[in-house]
C-alpha cells in the first residue's frame, strides 16, 4: 500500500510525463490545485482527476504527440473559454486566485 505522500508523488510524476508527451514542455510541478471526482457521461464510471500548475522552463521542438496536438499559449481568460469540463475551469480559477494573492503579497 502506498501512503498519500507516495501516491501524490506518483501522480505528480505521471503529470510531468503528460506535459512532455502532450505539450512538449518541461518544468517544475508546483503545489496541487485540487482533485475532482465526477461521473463520466459516456461510461458508468466515476473518475478522479488531480490538477497541478507547471512552471515551464523549456519548450521542446519535438515531442511524442506533436502530430496529434498543437501547443498554444493563451491568457487565463482564453483558456477558461476553451476548457471542456467544469472541474478544469474550477482548477484554472484556483490558479488565477493563487497567483493574484501571491502577486499582492509580494507587493506589500
Amino acid at each position: 500500500m502506498v501512503d498519500d505522500g507516495g501516491r501524490l508523488g506518483i501522480i505528480k510524476q505521471a503529470a510531468q510525463q503528460e506535459t512532455v508527451g502532450e505539450a512538449g514542455v518541461l518544468g517544475t510541478i508546483e503545489r496541487q490545485l485540487g482533485n475532482w471526482c465526477f461521473r463520466s457521461n459516456s461510461q458508468d464510471a466515476i473518475y478522479e482527476r488531480y490538477m497541478f500548475p507547471l512552471l515551464v522552463s523549456e519548450q521542446l521542438d519535438t515531442w511524442p504527440e506533436k502530430n496529434l496536438r498543437q501547443r498554444v499559449w493563451m491568457t487565463p481568460e482564453e483558456a477558461r473559454e476553451v476548457c471542456q469540463y467544469w472541474w478544469m475551469k474550477e482548477a484554472l480559477d484556483i490558479l488565477v486566485s493563487r497567483l493574484t494573492c501571491e502577486k499582492h503579497n509580494n507587493q506589500e
